[in-house]
């Protein structure tokens, strides 16, 4: 008998019960396991594509749009140290939050994007400036709500 199923093959047939068993859904203690990795990369993939798109809404939101409400330029006297011309400007700052604040520049540059910068309280600056006298100490500011402010010039000259 041996020799018959030697010849059929019998013997080395493999189990295919066994085989056929483990990966079938009716046992399903038994066989390959879903990949957890794929659902717990999406999630991160998700949350840091959360995080960027907050970064950029909020930078988009707060990022500051500037516009000068007022400009003076010192007159021929009086001449400074440095020799060169003198601007002040009140520059708003608004971001589309609704968000505002006020500056005050005084420096070199007639654009006022570089000086010496003084914050301007949001209810003098909304108000506006009513006049600038510029002397050799330096220039004095006045508001249309009476504040005054008094910037010298030693913090503006040489390009500061």
């Amino acid at each position: 008998m041996e020799s018959r199923l030697r010849a059929t093959g019998a013997a080395e047939r493999p189990d295919l019960e066994g085989v056929i068993g483990t990966f079938t859904p009716d046992r399903p203690d038994v066989g390959a396991r879903p990949r957890r990795t794929a659902g717990t990369g999406r999630v991160l993939l998700g949350c840091l594509a959360g995080i960027v798109l907050t970064a950029v809404a909020l930078t988009v939101a707060w990022w500051p749009r500037t516009e000068v409400t007022y400009r003076s330029t010192a007159p021929a006297e009086p001449v400074y140290d440095d020799r060169s011309p003198h601007y002040l400007g009140l520059v708003r700052e608004q971001t589309l939050s609704g968000r505002q604040s006020y500056r005050m520049v005084v420096g070199r540059y007639p654009g006022v994007a570089y000086g010496h910068w003084v914050d301007v309280d949001n209810a003098w600056g909304a108000e506006g400036i009513e006049s600038t006298t510029w002397t050799e100490a330096g220039v004095r500011v006045r508001f249309r709500t009476g504040h005054e402010v008094f910037v010298p010039a030693r913090f503006f000259l040489h390009g500061r």
